[in-house]
């Protein structure tokens, strides 16, 4: 007879190191899972900026071809400006086609305030 036990002994634990490995083993899945969803999020997001600054440009280009590179110069502009009986900077002419900026931070509300 041996005089060593290779037995194991019982660890007053939560888990077991099989539990334990099961356990790790599927925290690594879910963060490689995520990983590759968020990759796959910034990629294609990527893709769609780049999409739409290539089409810009090219739009850039190809009105600059046409010698259109200012509103102002632009015959479809001049037509509305017509039709309307207006002067590009005149009053009305000036709220209907300029955009403003507004600031939206004096627009934040409580939940209570939006239902009144």
């Amino acid at each position: 007879m041996s005089k060593y036990q290779y037995t194991e002994r019982d660890v007053p634990a939560l888990l077991g190191r099989r539990g334990f490995l099961k356990v790790i083993g599927l925290c690594a899945v879910a963060v490689v899972a995520a990983g590759a969803a968020i990759t796959k999020l910034i990629t294609s997001r990527n893709k769609v900026i780049l999409d739409r600054q290539a089409g810009l440009y090219a739009d850039d280009k190809r009105l600059q071809k046409m010698k259109l590179t200012s509103s102002h110069e632009n015959d479809v502009c001049w037509q509305v400006y017509k039709d309307m009986n207006g002067k590009p900077v005149e009053g009305e002419m000036y709220k209907l086609n300029h955009t403003h900026y507004t600031p939206r931070s004096q627009l934040a509300m409580t939940e209570a305030e939006h239902h009144v």
